[in-house]
């Protein structure tokens, strides 16, 4: 009986095992999106899912895959299977609001016809379609989210070679709007399973990384959710904001004469005219939406002079007519500040905000009987002063979330600032305040206005960026409300921050289960652009999109890895109860040697080796998240490509695709280089893949690495501190001598591209490094000048003012016969080099 009890819990531990083994793979896969009969018939989508051989599958065949169906105007082909004989197809047709699947023998007769909900075509409502063919029997029965329906007499012959497309096909050119995910094709005998993940190229692969199928103009939607994708541009030389209707699923532009429109559902922008004129006389264009009345509240919070004029208007969106609210404002301004509705949207909340030299942390709420922004009163834990922090609806009723922001527990500014990342529960009927969590990430960031509180209300995504930059980036965070735990979400955006005014939002479509970003840039307080862009929700890490992108290892069948982890699995349970309750230690030894094999390189001080690291100084040497050197991953041509987008990423423009074509391929034609450019960039990602921290992005027409305080890269470091000194924001140059003294910039490298940026590295530092001469030599600080001086003769071999300094202090340490030897070592090696004699004498050398 024990025994049986013992199988059957091995059993369980083992069927756990497994389904924790793949689940995750199942569940992060993204799909292909098919290019329907909105386009040209060549442009459309065709999926070959077995290209290269046809199995014949017999008795028995199950096709299973995730759809997504949002046409209402075409008829088109999900799949289309010839056999011998016959072929066999499931097709789609929407007509006057009536929409179904038809499995069809082609051009012989309609086999079932299966009405649709309106409510499953929806561009993000998965479908989950089986089909289940009886081939010994002739029948097939269709599940459609689990309702089934049956065929007969469908004449298979006992098998079927499965020649099986998706979308376009050899028949068939009607693709309607669709995408698919987890398609899984098997009989009693063979199985395949293709996740269809990909994020590029024209390959499917199966689990075990095979690459199988081939598509036609694919879309992947994995870069759906991890790009940011540009939906609307526009320019404004009078003040202007944003804002999103969540009932009409719009963005629209308040401006002073107009509005704009921007149609979520249908990718259309139109303009409208006011009934009558905007009231508010807008300075910084602040608003908030309220979805209960339909109206766009538009207000200034604070008015230079002169006073009296109309703060608060509200806009119909249904009749595009404004309404005078009232005259009220406070007292300073508040750059930056949050604005909320509590749960009946009765009443207008502000928090926070910058203005005057001082961060502030009151709470003021709208009266509208009196016309007052009158200052609101909470019990609980206190929120520092700050600006740049989030707010949004909270997981309980009148409540709302309260996340980061800048400034200090004082709120005078002359004391200087710091970022908070704290949560706060704000309870706007209690008027209670209570603190979550305060975590203590490794990069620095602040959050813009907004935050979005997911379906299940376990996290909340914010838009985050170091506000401290004028040219920065920002992404979106996933943070957890239990804990604050985090991850990046999206690549970056680039934002040119000049301004105060400067302001991004988030915002996000129940419906369509899209996130927008808008983007809003001054060039003076009148004139401002203002940008939007879309990311699919829900929305793919960085870590999860590189691992995507790295190329698919081929690995065993599915069932032999099931089975060997199996062994694996129970080997480890055999081995735990073998070793139960012994004490044996490992050797000493082992431990060492597995260390330095992991830690050390020879020739290298173990003090400058870290994770995530390039070295560009001296020899180029590169060490991954796990601290393993990777070096030898970098071909030549792969390390000129990753060198020449990290240094020209050092000014955050980066480099054009034309650039790196004419430096790369000097001898070929620019036009020709696409593909082997395309090749190369994709080995480069692959290569860079094991790194944290750096993110290669293309913006602006050019590439660019952005990074973050999980990447380490000498020279950006050397660089960054050059810069303080020359400013006279650091003195403190010698912590970096160990890195200086690794060698000049690349020293191994002599490309053409590389001599202007070596010649700007080798003066700036040593315009830096030679003051410091001085200071040592009058501090007596003898050991150091040696150190200094071989330092920049490293760089510069032939520098006057550091062979001086040299000189005098062996001349003091080790005599005079001794310094005269170098003397002479170095006057052979100038007229080597130079073809003349060095101009001083020994004497006026040492003096």
């Amino acid at each position: 009986m024990k025994n049986k009890v013992k199988k059957s819990l091995f059993r369980l531990y083992l069927i756990a095992f497994v389904l924790i083994l793949f689940f995750p793979v199942f569940s992060w896969a993204q799909g292909l999106m098919f290019c329907s009969n909105d386009s040209l018939v060549a442009k459309r989508t065709s999926y070959n899912v077995f290209s290269n051989y046809a199995p014949v599958f017999k008795t028995h065949l199950l096709i299973s895959f995730d759809l997504l169906l949002w046409d209402k105007d075409h008829l088109g082909y999900i799949f289309d299977i010839a056999g011998k004989n016959n072929s066999y197809s499931l097709s789609y047709l929407n007509t006057n609001d009536a929409a179904y699947f038809n499995f069809n023998i082609d051009r012989v007769s309609n086999k079932l016809k299966i009405p649709l909900q309106s409510i499953d075509l929806r561009k993000r409502k998965w479908i989950k379609v089986k089909a289940d063919f009886n081939l010994a029997n002739n029948t097939v029965n269709l599940s459609i989210n689990n309702k089934c329906y049956k065929a007969t007499d469908l004449g298979f012959g006992g098998q079927l070679p499965t020649k099986l497309f998706f979308g376009k096909n050899q028949y068939y050119t009607e693709v309607p709007n669709m995408a698919i995910k987890n398609l899984s094709v098997s009989d009693n005998s063979s199985s395949y399973f293709f996740p269809l993940d990909e994020w590029k190229g024209n390959s499917t692969h199966d689990m075990g990384g095979e690459a199988i199928g081939v598509v036609e103009n694919p879309v992947w939607l994995i870069n759906d959710s991890y790009f940011w994708k540009p939906v609307f541009k526009h320019n404004f030389t009078t003040v202007a904001g944003i804002n999103f209707d969540t009932a009409g699923q719009k963005l629209f532009v308040y401006k002073k004469d107009s509005l704009l429109v921007y149609n979520t559902s249908s990718n259309s922008l139109s303009a409208l005219h006011y009934k009558n004129k905007l009231p508010v006389p807008m300075v910084l264009g602040k608003s908030i939406f309220n979805p209960k009345e339909n109206k766009c509240y538009v207000y200034e919070a604070y008015y230079d002079v002169p006073k009296g004029k109309t703060s608060i208007a509200a806009l119909d969106l249904k009749t595009q007519r404004w309404e005078t609210v009232g005259k009220a404002v406070l007292q300073e301004q508040r750059h930056h500040h949050n604005t909320f509705y509590n749960a009946r949207q009765d009443s207008i909340y502000l928090f926070g905000g910058y203005g005057s030299f001082k961060y502030y942390n009151s709470f003021y709420k709208y009266n509208s009987k009196k016309d007052q922004w009158k200052q609101a009163y909470f019990k609980g834990d206190k929120i520092n002063p700050r600006f740049f922090s989030a707010t949004g609806s909270a997981d309980n009723k009148d409540e709302i979330f309260l996340f980061g922001g800048y400034g200090n527990e004082s709120g005078n500014q002359i004391i200087g600032g710091k970022q908070f990342y704290d949560l706060y529960r704000v309870n706007l009927r209690a008027h209670t305040i209570k603190k979550c969590w305060n975590i203590k990430p490794k990069e620095r960031f602040v959050p813009a206005n907004n935050l979005i509180l997911s379906a299940d209300k376990k996290y909340f995504y914010v838009l985050c960026y170091p506000h401290e930059s004028a040219k920065t980036n920002f992404k979106l965070y996933k943070f957890a409300v239990k804990d604050g735990s985090y991850e990046v979400v999206s690549a970056p955006i680039n934002v040119t921050s000049e301004k105060i005014e400067t302001d991004i939002n988030l915002f996000y479509d129940h419906k369509t289960e899209i996130f927008y970003c808008s983007v809003q840039e001054f060039t003076n307080p009148q004139n401002s652009s203002i940008r939007v862009y879309s990311l699919a929700a829900p929305p793919v890490s960085a870590a999860r999109y590189l691992q995507a992108i790295t190329p698919k290892k081929k690995t065993l069948p599915m069932f032999l890895y099931v089975a060997i982890s199996s062994a694996a699995f129970s080997s480890i349970i055999i081995l735990v109860f073998l070793f139960k309750g012994t004490k044996k230690s490992v050797p000493q030894k082992i431990e060492e040697i597995t260390e330095d094999n992991s830690k050390s390189i020879p020739g290298h001080p173990p003090d400058i080796i870290q994770n995530n690291a390039v070295y560009l100084l001296g020899e180029f040497l590169v060490f991954d998240k796990n601290s393993r050197n990777i070096t030898y991953l970098f071909s030549p041509k792969i390390k000129q490509l990753f060198l020449l987008i990290l240094l020209h990423s050092k000014n955050g423009k980066g480099i054009s695709s034309k650039k790196i074509s004419v430096a790369l391929w000097p001898d070929k034609d620019v036009t020709k280089t696409k593909n082997i450019r395309g090749v190369t960039f994709n080995h480069l990602r692959n290569t860079i893949a094991s790194l944290d921290g750096i993110h290669l992005v293309f913006t602006n027409e050019s590439f660019l690495f952005t990074i973050d305080n999980n990447f380490f890269c000498d020279y950006l470091v050397i660089c960054k501190e050059v810069d303080n000194i020359i400013t006279g924001n650091n003195k403190q140059v010698d912590k970096y001598y160990n890195l200086i003294a690794r060698g000049p910039l690349l020293t191994e490298m002599n490309e053409p591209w590389l001599d202007n940026i070596k010649q700007s590295y080798d003066e700036r530092l040593i315009e830096v490094l030679l003051p410091q001469l001085e200071k040592l030599y009058k501090e007596k600080n003898f050991k150091q000048i040696l150190e200094l001086a071989r330092l920049i003769l490293h760089i510069d071999p032939f520098n006057d003012t550091a062979f001086k300094y040299e000189l005098k202090v062996l001349k003091m340490l080790k005599g005079i016969e001794y310094s005269k030897k170098i003397y002479d070592q170095f006057s052979r090696e100038y007229f080597k080099s130079l073809g003349e004699d060095y101009p001083l004498s020994f004497d006026k050398a040492v003096l």
